[in-house]
């Protein structure tokens, strides 16, 4: 019997609100792991699929662990659409992410994030290796694919750090241009070393069209690629973040009230190779760590962000200002993982990165499920977002700044099931989520042409080295043809001749008129000339007042470097100097250590002799004991026979008296023989008493000497 769960049903109150036109929802598509392919009977086993898909829309989640009875757990999810594990990563790609680039190219903005836990896919989602890329590679493809034939001139535009850029004068181009080249040679001369080679990457020939794109204007693409690791912002195309102890960045909003990072570094691209580079410099400074779960876990969210600027080719740069600028962004997000300790064996540092990823991962669940109930219920509580650098980043897109998508990444291993199951119920939660529906900016329109300004457009769209054409031609026959022939006709009346010379007359007006507009035009286009050519004089001074200082102040710094070199290098002679005196004193206690080193081998030589002879003394005292103690066993030994013969001879005398007792006649009266043993067993007592007595161990033999004195 299997137990299952109710679907969740849509909230009433989104369902209004998107029915009113208020709000668009959060798409969420679902996208499965492939298993792994493994010869080992047991991995097979332990990572069988806990997911079964129902439709293209929904699917079942169920586990067998723990159960009782024979009943299996079901849960239901349903998503925008799912993703299978035999689906592509091209077919990926151009579910997900073309419609986001089309939205990009018409102005609009969008941000695409994957979500899922530690090992689920979603860094293969968004990287994908050389041979089969993911989505941010493809969609550098598919942009240059698209706008690449009408990119605008390299460096016109330069981020000011601010969320917004700054348009360069020819000057500032030049000066850009050199300062790139010379850090290019730098940076050629230090890669000396030579690089792996690895597999071709494989390309995207995707291109879109449509009519927002608008082939009169001009287009540029500048990259950003930050971490946020620990709750903080990290800039990994700055190479302070090689450092041991990297500047974090801060986040501001702008005059708009959206928020940006302050002083990212932007940098403008050419090209899906160039973009590629720079992404893979990146991926090499982001922070990876091995656990038991992934091999190479990220311990920090990514954020990618792709900017389109376009403006129309009609606005001549020399007026060109932010106004006239229309830029759309688009974030490519890879959350890092959530995990539990147990089951990724993590330690030390790791635990603490893990605790800020999942407490950031808890930020934007809350932040979801605050909109939602915001929506459905009426409510009007706060949001966190600033509980999160994560959330507070996209604070705007959550209040209808552009469109947003998540990919939910599953991996269907049946041993993670409590996971999956949180996973997948914050993806339906906020597939009910829904944001305010932004409106598109309005499309680079070029700006009316006048005729007083004209010509000044057609000299802005001639190609360099040409010369203007100041005045347009004109009938000239008109003023310098000759009168007709007035001799006699005039005399004679005749009309014909009169109607030529009026006929005549009215042309050289006409044409007279038509040069007088004329000159008037060019005299209006050559006083703008005039004025557009003092302004650019006017700009060329400044800039040049600027290029002066600036080149005052790097002539005082340079003096003040060479002031600091002077310095260095008096306190690299200080240093040898003391590094000299060091040696000198280290040599000397070297001496003196070899010195103490010397007296130390004599004192020992003394102690062994000293040993040795103390050895000896002991060797013929001890001689001199046992020889003491030989004689004097030897005496004790001539004492002991003595007492012995005496003793034998007494135990004669005894056996003597005894023998004669035995011979003695009995008498008749009992009285008088025992009166008789009597006495004479009191005289035996007498001799006995006289006989030492001796212990048994004194018949035995000499005595053995002391351990201490045996040889």
């Amino acid at each position: 019997m299997a137990l299952r769960t109710p679907m969740k049903k849509s909230q009433f109150g989104s369902r209004d609100l998107l029915a009113n036109g208020g709000g668009c929802p959060v798409e969420v598509f679902c996208r499965l792991r492939p298993p792994k392919e493994s010869t080992n009977d047991q991995e097979t086993e332990n990572s069988t699929s806990s997911v079964k898909v129902s439709s293209s829309t929904e699917l079942t989640l169920f586990s067998s662990e723990n159960t009782k009875n024979g009943q299996i757990r079901e849960s239901h999810y349903e998503f925008s659409h799912i993703l299978t594990d035999d689906v592509t990563q091209s077919a990926a790609f151009k579910e997900l992410a073309i419609p986001l680039l089309d939205d990009l190219i018409q102005g609009k903005n969008s941000v695409l994030f994957t979500y899922g836990i530690t090992g689920s896919g979603k860094t293969y989602t968004m990287m994908g290796p050389n041979n089969n890329p993911g989505l941010i590679p493809r969609s550098f493809d598919v942009i240059f694919n698209s706008v690449g034939p009408y990119l605008g001139k390299k460096y016109l535009l330069r981020s000011d750090r601010q969320n917004s850029y700054e348009i360069q004068s020819e000057a500032d181009i030049l000066i850009e241009r050199q300062r790139k080249e010379i850090q290019m040679g730098k940076n050629n001369q230090r890669a000396k070393i030579p690089e792996t080679t690895t597999a071709a990457r494989t390309l995207d020939m995707t291109s879109l069209w449509n009519p927002q794109l608008n082939e009169d204007c001009s287009y540029f693409v500048f990259v950003t690629f930050v971490e946020i690791y620990n709750n903080y912002i990290y800039d990994l195309f700055d190479d302070d973040i090689l450092n041991k102890a990297p500047q974090s960045k801060q986040l501001r909003d702008d005059n708009r009230g959206r928020p940006y990072i302050r002083d990212v570094k932007e940098i403008e691209v050419r090209s899906s190779d160039e973009a590629i580079e720079l992404l893979n410099m990146g991926l090499k400074r982001r922070r990876i760590a091995h656990t038991q779960l992934n091999t190479e876990s990220s311990r920090s969210h990514s954020v990618l962000s792709m900017r389109l600027v376009q403006y129309h080719n009609d606005i001549p740069v020399t007026s060109l200002t932010k106004d006239d600028l229309m830029i759309s962004t688009i974030h490519l997000v890879d959350l890092a993982g959530s995990e539990r300790v147990n089951r990724a064996k993590t330690v030390g540092e790791r635990v603490k990165e893990a605790s800020n990823i999942n407490s950031s991962l808890m930020v934007l669940r809350q932040c979801f499920e605050i909109l939602r109930e915001n929506q459905s219920q009426g409510a009007v509580k706060m949001v966190p977002y600033r509980e999160s650098k994560l959330t507070s980043f996209f604070k705007s897109y959550f209040d209808g700044e552009g469109r947003i998508r998540m990919i939910l990444c599953v991996n269907p291993a049946a041993d993670g099931y409590e996971e999956i199951q949180h996973a997948l119920k914050f993806g339906e939660l906020t597939k009910d989520v829904l944001v305010p529906r932004a409106l598109p900016p309005p499309p680079p329109v070029p700006p009316k042409v006048t005729r007083a300004n004209a010509p000044l457009r057609e000299i802005e769209n001639q190609p360099q080295g040409s010369a203007p054409v100041l005045f347009a031609e004109f009938n000239a026959q008109a003023l310098i043809a000759p009168f007709p022939s007035l001799e006699y006709s005039l005399l004679d009346g005749d009309e014909e001749a009169i109607l030529a010379l009026e006929e005549h007359l009215r042309r050289r007006i006409d044409e007279r008129h038509r040069l007088t507009m004329l000159i008037h035009e060019q005299q209006d286009y050559l006083r703008k000339f005039t004025f557009e050519l003092a302004s650019d004089y006017d700009l060329t001074i400044s800039d040049h007042d600027e290029m002066t200082k600036e080149n005052d102040q790097q002539s005082k710094t340079i003096r003040h470097l060479q002031t600091r070199i002077k310095l260095l290098e008096k306190a690299q002679h200080d240093f040898y100097k003391t590094t000299n005196q060091i040696e000198r004193e280290n040599k000397t206690l070297k001496s003196q250590i070899e010195d103490k080193n010397n007296d130390l081998k004599t004192l020992k030589a003394e102690r062994r002799k000293d040993k040795i002879d103390f050895e000896n003394k002991l060797k013929i005292k001890i001689n001199e004991l046992e020889q003491q103690y030989v004689n004097e066993l030897k005496n004790k030994e001539t004492r002991m026979r003595e007492l012995e013969r005496q003793h034998d001879d007494k135990l004669n005398i005894i056996r003597s008296m005894a023998a004669s007792n035995t011979n003695t006649p009995i008498k008749e009266n009992g009285h008088l023989n025992s009166m008789s043993v009597r006495k004479r067993s009191q005289s035996e007592e007498r001799v006995l008493q006289e006989i030492p007595i001796q212990s048994p161990s004194s018949r035995q033999g000499p005595a053995v000497p002391p351990k201490r004195f045996r040889m």
